[in-house]
């Protein structure tokens, strides 16, 4: 299985960075993990969210995060576009499930119904 992410949102956040002390080059994004295999494609419901510094490349764990950092982040947490986990099937699994559906007619009529086919 292939492991992706998508991003959801990203923004760039003027507050000092606990690490380095700069004010500009912290980001926070918001992602969600999307799983995808030859037969189906799974998108996680739940979002993953982190804050990086640019400056100092350091990512800022929640116990390190101001009083400021925590109240844009809450205020940018409510402005993501929620998206609910799903599952997709790709078009091999559903040619695999037509072919497994042919065959499985086919045996049925050769054992069961022989005088619809001929024999």
């Amino acid at each position: 299985m292939k492991t992706e992410y998508i991003t959801l949102k990203e923004a760039s956040l003027n507050n000092n960075c606990p690490e380095c002390y700069s004010t500009d080059g912290m980001i926070l994004s918001f992602k969600q993990q999307r799983l995808s295999s030859k037969l189906l494609v799974k998108t996680k419901s739940n979002i993953i969210e982190c804050i990086n510094c640019s400056k100092c490349e350091n990512q800022i764990f929640p116990g390190q995060w101001t009083t400021d950092i925590e109240r844009v982040y809450n205020y940018h947490k409510k402005t993501i576009p929620h998206k609910s986990g799903s599952l997709h099937f790709t078009g091999l699994f559903y040619f695999l499930v037509f072919l497994f559906l042919i065959i499985a007619s086919g045996v049925y009529l050769y054992l069961v119904k022989p005088e619809l086919i001929g024999l």
